[in-house]
């Protein structure tokens, strides 16, 4: 067993309840009695909202694919966050990062939303244009016409079903808790999947594996998707676009979005009831990888553009001028300070990234910044409507988005915060027996004056 010291006057805890039985009581209390009912029914009706503005786009049909660029780019933004939010999760669970115990199950739970992101790619199916006369990347292959679709197709459902998938085995141990000491909850979904649960060493055995296992396949999932995603929707949309840079730009990126999704979230919650369970801890460490992600961003977006604008061919003035200098480049703009510029200069600042609103205003600005990010890529992708050619003939011009636009916008804000809802009234918002373990795992010893935490981690 090997133990780490760590300061508590350097890197507040959370202050859980004492012993495993009040733990457990605690934590089985907060889920009988789930808050946001208001947020709940708010939330209801802005998804009513974002569906009314789905009809109005679909009514117009799929020829005009530019009136479908803000619905992609929106899309996109749902698969660069919600769906990326879990990752932080698998990762601490691979570094055994004991910090995140409090907030692990606060991430899985965006899997969830994954349901909304198989609903909003149906129509963008249609919305793609013939594989026929543009460069793609299933030229070599025999009878290749439905071959994007359906990449798109396998890649969003497969991290959908993975990602449920990590939430179910994960919380089974915590919803058989639930089962056995909530009034009432015996009865409802909740008990049904905790079905044939007992806790025996072969059980605890399968949830351990399965969370390693189901969350690396996730993360090679969540990269392989945006792989797809940015060459089938944005690529091979734009005559002349050559950049195998920009798949790995897009899935960094959706991590640094993803991440900045769930600090943003547990700053929320922090404020509506989870204090004592999300301390400093929760907020510091995040932050410092959201200020290397923010450096990332710049280092994948700069390895990808200095080539464009030293080779100035005509297909690549044509790609900068479609997705940065043209159309879009109000877009650009803010998503490079909000992206990269904003957060950086406010978390190398100690004060503000040592700090619990620090993290969570700076994820308000990333997400911001991704999500105009998305908008001069697909927006900028989608309003090339010429077929073929070796570079972009005619730059379209701006096209601000609609009303129809911003409902659904508007819808899929909602959406996450309706699913998301939902899933804490079915499953405990906190990991009991993560926390548990990790409760067992810790004591407090005072060395040279100074109060420390010695945690023990088991190999």
């Amino acid at each position: 067993m090997q133990h780490a010291i760590h300061s508590r006057h350097v890197n507040p805890r959370p202050h859980l309840p004492e012993t495993p039985a009040a733990l457990t009581r605690d934590v089985l209390g907060k889920f009988s009695r789930p808050q946001g009912t208001g947020l709940l029914v708010v939330s209801g009706i802005l998804v009513l909202l974002g569906i009314a503005g789905f009809a109005m786009r679909l009514s117009g049909g799929f020829s005009d694919r530019g009136a479908w660029g803000y619905y992609a780019a929106i899309y996109v933004f749902l698969l660069s966050t919600a769906a990326a939010a879990p990752i932080l999760a698998v990762a601490t669970r691979l570094t055994k990062g004991y910090w995140r115990k409090p907030l692990v199950r606060m991430a899985e739970m965006f899997a969830t939303v994954g349901i909304l992101s198989v609903a909003m790619l149906i129509p963008i199916l249609g919305v793609l244009p013939p594989i026929e006369g543009r460069t793609t990347f299933w030229m070599a292959w025999p009878d290749h016409h439905w071959y994007p679709q359906m990449s798109l197709v396998a890649g969003v459902l497969g991290l959908t079903i993975c990602g449920f998938g990590l939430l179910f085995i994960s919380a089974k141990p915590d919803l058989a808790a639930a089962r056995d000491h909530v009034p009432g909850a015996g009865r409802g979904f909740g008990a049904w999947l905790a079905t044939g649960w007992a806790g025996t060493p072969h059980q605890w055995k399968i949830v351990r594996q399965g969370v390693t296992y189901l969350g690396i396949f996730y993360l090679m999932m969540l990269v392989g998707v945006h792989f797809v995603v940015s060459v089938e929707m944005a690529i091979t949309l734009v005559p002349g676009w050559r950049d195998p840079i920009f798949p790995a730009y897009h899935a960094v990126s959706s991590l640094q979005a993803g991440l900045a999704m769930l600090v943003l979230t547990l700053g929320i919650l922090r404020a509506n009831g989870y204090k004592e369970y999300l301390a400093l801890d929760q907020f510091w460490n995040p932050g410092k990888l959201l200020m290397s992600f923010s450096m990332l961003w710049f280092y994948f977006w700069w390895s990808g553009f200095i080539i464009f604008w030293y080779g100035r061919t005509a297909p690549e003035e044509g790609v900068m001028m479609t997705v940065m200098f043209g159309p879009t480049f109000g877009a650009f703009i803010v998503a490079f300070f909000c992206s990269f510029a904003v957060p950086l200069l406010m978390l190398m600042w100690n004060p503000v990234r040592v700090s619990i609103k620090g993290p969570v205003i700076a994820s308000a600005v990333i997400l911001v910044g991704n999500l105009f990010d998305r908008i001069r890529i697909y927006e900028g992708a989608f309003l090339v409507t010429q077929q073929g050619g070796h570079f972009v003939e005619h730059i379209p011009a701006t096209r601000m988005p609609d009303v129809a636009d911003l409902l659904v916008a508007v819808g899929v804000v909602g959406g996450i915060m309706f699913i998301y809802l939902i899933g804490m009234r079915i499953i405990p918002l906190l990991s009991l027996w993560e926390l548990k373990e990790g409760q067992l795992l810790t004591e407090t010893r005072h060395i040279l004056g100074a109060e420390v935490v010695a945690i023990g981690k088991p190999e």
